[in-house]
């Protein structure tokens, strides 16, 4: 598969055995104090052992978060226990309902203190870029200042008002919540950074706006640190189901075994620790928090959380999530530099960012233990495994923690004897950029993403009583979905999903009939295109790519790539499909003759858009062609 060479190699990085994932201090500093005398004491460690180096130098983010006046207009959100999460995965999950602020976003905390540091320095208007949901904190952050419990004088100081640039794939619904907030809405370019540009262009102009950076600012990461130090506060109360259930019993002074609490627990304990969840030595135990996961997206919240976490309670891991496809974060820290992307994510596009800040990367680089990667299949699931537990309907920036916490497990052992694997909190940060629409797409991933259900592509002789044959093969497995077309001159192709099918022995049985497939859940061309293409074969074309792209949705936007194609350069092929009005996805067909493929990928590469030349994919060469 090929990538636009303007977003780079999209490759997993993986770690070392159990390492984050960013040596965090020089490397010589690093063995020197690995290698410290083991009678020798030193302060109370971060993470992984490395002590923070910059505090007595860096702004103290304890004092600047108790100090913050985000509780002028927010109350701490609740610590919410997940039950089904924690029965599916052994463990204590508790929900950070940052969801439940105003704004539908933790990004109105960070806001809020900014507006009300700028306003007292003598600003009236500020002016940002965003894709909705920080621009949508500000406008609400700004009306706020109206209501806040303010003393007299602070009152004579009200007036700010505020100017949010949007680029043109922004959802209509967005632009509407922003307005009715009390915004000025400016739509302006195809992208983030054509917003930005206008945003900074607005506020030159007028003399007394400020330009705001929503996330590398010292007020903002602070008043997102008030999430961290809430979760200190509250997390007593993230205990293990062990815990849970000797205050259930406590009248008995026994379970329902027999054995006494104490016992119990420490016995759990044991076992815990055999398994490597409690190292030795460390003084954890089943009540402490073993880990906080947080959405990266531009890292003023994980950095806050951070900042505050590392210096209260050292033993707690702070890792961060993203997607696969945009791991900007990951890069960063392996880097140990701020790459930038020409383009972020369109689908978790609430935590969309071009390149970290200077403060955030120091913050991060310094305390943040580990950063999970996820793939789209996976956040959908975690948007249904929120909805369950919660009722609460999350935008996938705002799940994507769920879905690091249930990939970060799957990769450590079990407990052993029915033990818990740890206390954790995900802090669920966004429901501000959901739209209705997109509900289709999340619910039709969400099973891929459990890996309850999986999607095959199969080839059949197309005779008289076949489609027969293939039902009694398949029988007694569920089948969830079934896309077949007649094909005369060929064999027949057809994708079928099944629920929790054992992948070799359905393949086995279905060859018996003659029936050859591949499982292609993990195709993202199969599940987004192929399937609804099926009989769709116009034969081997000599010359012929395929190339897959995500165009942002607004109008005009496939227009740019057909005004690019040359007379002898025409479409084989073309498929779209809309995901709930944020992304357009296009699966694409073009023949050309032999010299005109470098001018191809020439004007792919200047289109400024994600695409993926998928001209080699198995699907394309085995099903479609």
């Amino acid at each position: 598969m090929k990538l636009a060479r303007l977003r780079g190699p999209h490759r997993r990085i993986s770690s070392g055995a159990g390492l984050p994932y960013r040596i965090r201090v020089p490397l010589a500093k690093l063995q020197e104090r690995k290698n410290l005398p083991r009678e020798e004491t030193r302060a109370p460690a971060l993470g992984d052992g490395e002590q923070l180096e910059s505090m007595d130098s860096a702004p103290d983010y304890v004092r600047l978060a108790l100090t913050s006046r985000v509780y002028d207009l927010v109350t701490a959100s609740p610590l919410q226990y997940a039950p089904g999460l924690s029965h599916r995965l052994g463990a204590c999950v508790h929900f950070k309902r940052e969801d439940l602020l105003p704004s539908f976003s933790y990004k109105i905390r960070g806001a809020f203190n900014l507006l009300d540091s700028v306003r007292r320095e003598g600003a009236t208007s500020v002016v940002t870029y965003s894709v909705g949901g920080q621009g949508h904190s500000l406008a609400v952050a700004a009306s706020a200042l109206g209501t806040a419990r303010l003393d007299a004088a602070e009152r004579a100081m009200l007036g700010m008002q505020a100017t949010i640039v949007l680029p043109e794939r922004t959802p209509r619904q967005r632009r509407s919540q922003i307005e009715r907030a009390g915004a000025n809405v400016v739509i302006h370019g195809s992208g983030l950074e054509d917003a930005k540009r206008e945003a900074q262009r607005l506020a030159r102009e007028d003399g007394g706006a400020v330009f705001c950076h929503l996330h590398d600012d010292v007020r903002v990461i602070s008043g997102n640190a008030t999430c961290g130090l809430e979760i200190v506060r509250q997390h007593s109360a993230a205990l293990d189901p062990l815990m849970q259930q000797k205050r259930a019993l406590s009248r008995t002074g026994r379970f329902s075994n027999g054995i006494a609490p104490h016992a119990m627990r420490g016995a759990a304990e044991a076992v815990a620790r055999a398994n490597g969840h409690l190292p030795p030595g460390t003084g954890q135990s089943l009540d402490a928090l073993f880990a906080i996961f947080v959405c990266t997206g531009g890292g003023s919240l994980i950095a806050g959380v951070a900042a505050i976490v590392k210096q209260l309670m050292p033993g707690t891991k702070v890792i961060g999530v993203e997607p696969e496809e945009n791991n900007l974060m990951q890069r960063s820290l392996l880097a140990g530099h701020r790459p930038k992307l020409s383009e972020p994510s369109h689908f978790v596009d609430g935590a969309a960012v071009q390149q970290l800040g200077s403060e955030v990367f120091r913050l991060c680089d310094s305390l943040v233990d580990d950063v999970v990667t996820v793939s789209t299949d996976e956040i959908c699931a975690a948007v249904r495994d929120c909805f369950e537990d919660t009722r609460a309907m999350l935008e996938p920036a705002g799940a994507i923690s769920v879905a690091g916490l249930k990939r970060w497990l799957a990769t450590r052992p079990a407990a052993a004897g029915g033990a818990s694997r740890g206390n954790y909190v995900v802090i669920s940060s966004d429901a501000s950029c959901i739209e209705f629409d997109i509900l289709r797409f999340i619910s039709e991933r969400a099973s891929y993403g459990e890996q309850t259900e999986r999607l095959y592509a199969l080839k059949m002789p197309d005779r008289s009583g076949m489609f027969y044959e293939v039902y009694k093969a398949v029988q007694p497995r569920w089948v969830t979905e079934f896309i077949f077309r007649h094909e005369p001159s060929k064999d027949a192709v057809v994708y079928m999903s099944l629920e929790r099918p054992t992948t070799r022995a359905l393949l086995d049985d279905l060859r018996k009939i003659e029936v050859h497939g591949s499982d292609v859940t993990a195709n993202e061309m199969a599940k987004t295109h192929a399937r609804y293409l099926a009989g769709a074969r116009p034969g081997e074309l000599a010359g012929e790519r395929l190339i897959r792209f995500e165009f942002p949705e607004h109008s005009g936007s496939l227009a740019a790539f057909l005004s690019a194609l040359t007379p002898d350069m025409f479409l084989t092929l073309l498929h779209y499909r809309n995901h709930g009005g944020q992304v357009g996805k296009v699966l694409a067909g073009v023949k050309m003759p032999a010299n005109k493929h470098g001018d191809f990928d020439a004007m792919l590469d200047g289109l400024g858009v994600t695409y993926f030349d998928e001209t080699e994919n198995e699907v394309f060469k085995e099903y479609m062609a």
